[in-house]
């Protein structure tokens, strides 16, 4: 791993945005330490967590460039941020909590040989996990979990994606200066770029949650992504999607539990964990429904 400076053309750029704690950033750095390829790549942490057992000056003696933020800071600006100081020809994106397999590295650099933009990947459970952490990680990364099949896809995993830079100049409103991954690649989608999946490239979900919390999470997540979309709506459609909220819990619970069905993998834990996932998308909803109504609020400063 190196930073910027002692890279003149990195390869690859990894913006790892931390909003939990050192002991949760540690994995994912150790991981990247022992990729191959490692040498090519610019590692750049932005780190918001506000953690003050982060040892800064460890990070840059080994080549991790380090950016601070105050306690509490979205994710969308720490990716900014880091997308924002990189070199790397392509960029790649993970959290504190999402640690990468050994080949990650080469998967994207062999991922994008191809003329591709955008390319994700898959995103695995880690083990031993509490009931709200299953709930979690099937309603956020669910369909993203193995077997998963290649190719041109609708939605790509926010904590394992990797482009080209020469993406950055579409949606530049969504990247500049807070990185929006969703918003983003609508935008390119619309624009014509297709997005693409390799199951090769694979990351492992370490986030653990506590119930409240989560809930409160998922109300704010669903606020702020209603309240942005609302900007881009005339009325009359604001107001078809605020009537409709009241069905998304059942369309949310089809799409979290097809996948899982299909792959039948980790059917149990679905199943014991399905009445925390649909306190869940109520929440999310009910998210929305506020969202459509009366703007984001300050649930984007929930993002993290």
């Amino acid at each position: 791993m190196s930073g910027g400076e002692g890279l003149k053309s990195p390869r690859l750029s990894v913006v790892i945005a931390c909003t939990h704690s050192s002991r949760d950033l540690a994995p994912v750095l150790s991981a990247l330490r022992n990729q191959a390829g490692a040498d090519s790549v610019e590692v750049i942490v932005a780190d918001g967590s506000g953690d003050m057992a982060v040892d800064y000056a460890r990070l840059q003696g080994e080549g991790v460039v380090t950016l601070r933020f105050a306690q509490g800071t979205p994710l969308p600006v720490l990716w900014g941020a880091g997308i924002h100081a990189s070199h790397g020809a392509l960029i790649a994106i993970l959290d504190d909590c999402s640690v990468p397999d050994r080949q990650w590295v080469s998967s994207i650099l062999a991922a994008h040989e191809s003329s591709d933009l955008v390319i994700g990947g898959a995103v695995e459970p880690s083990p031993q996990r509490s009931l709200v952490d299953w709930a979690a990680y099937f309603c956020e990364y669910g369909q993203f979990m193995l077997p998963l099949s290649g190719g041109v896809v609708s939605e790509l995993p926010g904590n394992n994606i990797a482009f080209k830079r020469a993406a950055l100049g579409r949606g530049a409103a969504f990247v500049e200066p807070e990185f929006w991954k969703t918003y983003w690649c609508r935008t390119l989608q619309h624009e014509g770029v297709q997005l693409r999946s390799t199951p090769a490239m694979r990351v492992y979900d370490r986030k653990s949650y506590r119930l409240v919390p989560f809930l409160i999470r998922r109300y704010h997540h669903g606020r702020c992504f209603a309240g942005m979309r609302r900007t881009q709506l005339s009325p009359v459609m604001r107001g078809l999607y605020t009537v409709g909220t009241p069905v998304l819990p059942c369309l949310f619970l089809w799409r979290i539990a097809g996948p899982i069905m299909q792959k039948r993998r980790y059917l149990s834990e679905f199943m014991l964990s399905l009445p925390i996932s649909i306190l869940a998308v109520v929440s999310w909803s009910w998210g929305e429904c506020c969202g459509y109504l009366a703007g984001p609020g300050r649930s984007c400063e929930w993002i993290r």
